[in-house]
């Protein structure tokens, strides 16, 4: 049986905070994990043909991605199914079914997991996994597929039967044991053809070390039961990256230091294996200790990518960031540089405490004085079912059954309907006027352009800094020429 795992393109994404310009390919391009795992997991525990495509790295558009499935002829399509981006993950499922209508179509990732009901009613679907941990249910699904198994046995899985009748199977059995699963498949892409933000080295990759979120934050659906790896595992993995000739890693886990031991831990374990590789982690303030920090420096660790969310107290109650402490905020970021580690700083400016462009400019003057290596902006976007989303909806400013419709029929005429930001006090166009400013603000500093150039290492490092310097300047010509961003 051959299984085609499919990453779909970004050609017409809901816009989810940050312009397009931000999220393209010239400014980062991470490994599709999700379908890494399947892959790694089919490879060692079936004898399916497996195969993985990355229309985001190729840049290809839809013709090219049929005559890709088309060369193939897969039997099973499997697809990371991401709610901004349903208009290009159905029209992959309309090219699989087009080309053949005996192609069985599934849908995993996190529309999958927080949408059943959607998922599955999207025309050309026959099942879905809605499970976090998507390995196990994917392969016994398979299963089913060749009589080995019954479809009302898998659990974590909704399905069409021949009737177009839906099946609801239950849940699986939470299992935390995340070291059960063999590490993502590097050998079905081209490592080359991806990168990080903020990288030196020539090769670098992406790794997850826990799933799940044990936060709670109002503009975010990630917090489904958290998960870790132990740090052997984790040194294992960086260790198998080694020898495959990647230099940097970094860990993309929601939170990185939840609890702050286990950062300790991994360091530990990776001074103790005697493994030379930067790396670089996403992690909370509050969490964050000197000692943290000092030890991950020892173990490597280059950058700390941190959610600052907001500058000021009233900003970060609107976001539910209520144990944030912005003091704790400052002194991590001057821990950063006594420690010589790159603090980045990640900002959110049009919350709903942010009634004019005075109040965006508190948070603009914190981080001013973070003095942050980046900082990364995004426009405040009310997520579908999030209680930032509903809040909205209860004061009036939108109609909480948009994103449903949209769900259900994911055209472009039904997109452009979604609310993408928090519209009570600011428009749209203010608040994309604000965000070019306060971008423009501190990239345009010539001390920030110089401190940025003289860390650089190699000229690789040159050529990211002035590809993202390329995209704010874009995003002010666009601005001005009045185009959309």
């Amino acid at each position: 049986m051959k299984v085609l795992l499919i990453n779909p393109p970004r050609l017409n994404s809901i816009w989810c905070g940050v312009p397009d310009i931000f999220n393209g390919k010239d400014q980062h391009l991470f490994p599709p994990q999700g379908i890494m795992y399947l892959s790694a997991y089919l490879k060692k525990y079936t004898d399916y043909d497996v195969k993985i495509m990355d229309p985001n790295c190729d840049l290809i558009g839809l013709k090219e991605i049929e005559e890709r499935i088309r060369a193939y002829a897969p039997d099973v399509v499997g697809l990371t199914a991401m709610t901004h981006n349903l208009i290009d993950v159905h029209a992959c499922v309309k090219i699989a079914k087009k080309l053949n209508p005996e192609t069985h179509v599934v849908l995993g990732g996190p529309h999958a997991m927080h949408f059943r009901e959607e998922a599955i009613s999207l025309s050309g679907v026959d099942a879905i996994v809605f499970e976090r941990d998507g390995e196990e249910p994917f392969a016994e699904w398979l299963e089913t597929l060749t009589g080995k198994r019954r479809p009302e046995e898998v659990l974590g899985v909704y399905y069409r039967d021949s009737e177009g009748v839906v099946h609801r199977n239950g849940e699986r059995p939470i299992n935390r044991d995340l070291s059960r699963f063999p590490f993502p498949d590097r050998t079905g892409i081209n490592l080359r053809d991806y990168y990080t933000p903020g990288m030196n080295g020539l090769l670098a990759t992406t790794i997850v070390t826990s799933r799940g979120c044990p936060n709670g934050c109002n503009f975010c659906l990630s917090t489904s039961a958290f998960a870790m790896r132990p740090p052997k595992d984790i040194v294992d993995e960086m260790i198998v990256c080694k020898e495959m000739g990647i230099e940097e890693v970094l860990f993309v886990d929601d939170i990185f230091n939840a609890p702050t031991h286990r950062v300790i831990d991994i360091s530990n374990e990776i001074l103790r294996r005697g493994v030379k590789m930067s790396w670089a982690f996403k992690g909370t303030i509050r969490n964050t200790t000197y000692e943290m920090l000092k030890i991950a420096k020892q173990a490597g660790c280059e950058r700390g990518h941190f959610g600052v969310e907001n500058g000021t107290e009233e900003g970060l109650r609107a976001l539910n960031k209520t144990v944030m402490d912005l003091e704790k905020c400052r002194q991590v970021f001057k821990w950063c540089k006594e420690l010589d580690m790159l603090g980045i700083a990640y900002i959110m400016i049009g919350t709903p405490a942010d009634k004019d462009f005075a109040e965006i400019m508190k948070t603009v003057e914190f981080v001013r004085q973070l003095d942050p290596a980046f900082a990364v902006y995004a426009i405040t976007s009310p997520y579908p079912d999030t209680p930032l989303w509903k809040k909205g909806a209860e004061l009036g400013l939108w109609d909480e059954q948009i994103w449903e419709r949209f769900m259900l029929d994911p055209t472009p005429e039904r997109a452009a309907e979604i609310p993408t930001m928090w519209n009570q006090y600011m428009s749209r166009e203010e608040l994309l006027d604000a965000f070019k400013k306060v971008n423009r603000a501190f990239y345009f500093d010539p001390v920030k352009i110089y401190h940025s150039l003289a860390r650089c290492t190699n000229m690789n490092a040159v050529k990211r800094i002035a590809q993202g310097g390329l995209a704010i300047a874009k995003l002010q010509l666009l601005k001005a020429a009045g185009k959309s961003i």
